[in-house]
Order: C-alpha cells, then structure tokens, then sequence
C-alpha cells in the first residue's frame, strides 16, 4: 500500500496529537470570533470556508513532519472515488470541521475529527470540540474512551420510547428521501430525534450519554472513523444502519449504547 508500513506506536500518536489537534482549534477559535470565514461552493448547497482549508493543511504538515510517508484521506483533499484507501496502512482520516454550516454561523456545535486507520481498522481516533475546549480520544489497545481525562460511558436507556437519538441530512441530495423514511420508521418509536448539523460532535454525545443513538446514511469516513471508536470504547455498539459489521467506508452508521440497537436495527430496515 501506499506511504510507510511501518505501525505507529499508538500512545505516542496519542500524545502527539493531544499537542497538535489544540493549535488547530485555537484556529478556529479565532475565525469563529472574527465571523469571517470565507466560504466556496463545492456544488450543490454544500460548501467549504478558509478556514477548514487552512486546518486541513495544518493537521496534515504537523502529522507528515511526525510521521512521513503517511497517507491522508481528508474532507478538503478527498478524490472522488476513495475506495482504495480502505486498504492503505497508516492513513490518517481528517474533518478539519464537520459541522461547517454550524460554524460559518457562529453555532458551536461543530468539531475536529482526526483517526489513524489501517487498512479499514480504526486504530485511534481523537475529536476536538473547540469552543466547548472538550477533547475525546480512544484507542485501540486501551480499555476506555475519555474526555479531558476522564472515562466516557454511554447512557443506559433500554426503552425506545424513552429514547433520544440524532440524525442529519446527506449533502448528496439525491440520499435525502432515506433521511426522510428512517425519520418516519422511527417517529412514532422513539421520544426525541435531533437534527444538530454535525455527524462528529453529535456522535459525541452518544458516547457521553447526552444521546442514545445516532444514525447517518451517507456518512463519510472522516464523519465516524475516530467517533465510532471512541463510542465502542464508552461501551456503546456501532454498526451499518442495516445491523451489518461497520466498517469506516461503508456509507452508513448507526451508533448506539447497545441496548437498543437491535430494536432500532429493525425500524430501519423497513426504511
């Protein structure tokens, strides 16, 4: 495969990032004051701003100087077909924001994602919700997923009805009626179902517990590559939205705490 095979030593990488994911988010504090953030349309109603941009370029020279012949599959630089990159040792997923429309308004709820996968494993994954100075992290080889330090545990609602769970709407716009039937499957089941504008930090708050489940169907692998193991690691469970075994390229995600996942598994089929 493509760059080093070399494994990476996964607590280093750890520390590692803990020094440089911050230096970006004071980046990106400092666009969100000022309320400039020049955006550029990517077709469709998506778009992308300097921002997110220059944090791209950010994380990827500060992680090529640590590791060099690393590979990189990140929002801002992705091919159009990266299905390849399922098989690359050492590559490094980045969102330098996901949740961009969020953040171009000033809504805090967007965050910095950023997993070290090989070949489709996810090997650590790390997201910065900067403006909330939150820093979630899991690894692999560890036991746990924290926050600032401390161990994250996902909730331990096992009822449907007492459920709150989030979703969001696909960019690809021609995937938006599948939002719209899962959200109708799931509706007269469920208590509460959040539409926030962020696949990264909104799968945060499964694996704090703020949120029982979140579904996506046209997630991105640099959406749920560092999300999804940090909420396996609070001890939640995540598959394809069709109960299948997840992978970060698959295209779909349903994250949950576990305890409900295979009632939900069953409302979505129907979709």
């Amino acid at each position: 495969m493509e760059g080093e095979t070399e494994p990476i030593d996964l607590s280093e990488a750890a520390e590692f990032l803990q020094t440089v994911v911050p230096q970006a988010g004071e980046k990106l504090r400092n666009y969100y004051k000022s309320g400039i953030t020049g955006e550029t349309s990517k077709g469709g109603v998506d778009f992308t701003t300097q921002a997110d941009i220059e944090v791209d370029s950010f994380l990827i020279e500060s992680i090529r100087r640590q590791y060099p012949g690393s590979n990189f599959l990140t929002e801002e630089t992705a091919p159009q077909d990266y299905s390849s990159h399922k098989n690359f040792s050492n590559l490094w997923v980045i969102d330098p924001i996901d949740g961009t429309s969020n953040f171009s308004r000033r809504n805090p709820n967007f965050g910095i994602s950023i997993a070290l996968v090989d070949k489709g494993e996810i090997k650590l994954g790390l997201i910065l919700l900067p403006i909330s100075y939150e820093t979630l992290i899991a690894r692999v080889d560890s036991e746990e997923a924290t926050l600032n330090g401390e161990r994250l545990q996902v909730s331990t609602t096992a009822e449907l009805r007492k459920t709150s769970m989030g979703t969001d709407w696909p960019w690809d716009l021609t995937k938006r009626p599948i939002t719209v039937k899962f959200l109708g499957n799931l509706a007269h089941d469920v208590r509460q179902i959040k539409i926030m504008g962020s696949a990264v930090s909104d799968l945060t708050k499964v694996a704090k517990g703020e949120l029982d489940a979140y579904i996506h169907p046209g997630a991105k692998p640099w959406d749920v590559a560092a999300a999804s193991l940090i909420i396996q690691k609070a001890g939640g469970r995540v598959t394809n939205s069709d109960g299948s075994v997840f992978n970060p390229f698959s295209g779909t995600i349903l994250a949950s705490n576990g305890l409900i996942h295979d009632q939900l598994v069953e409302l979505t089929q129907k979709a």
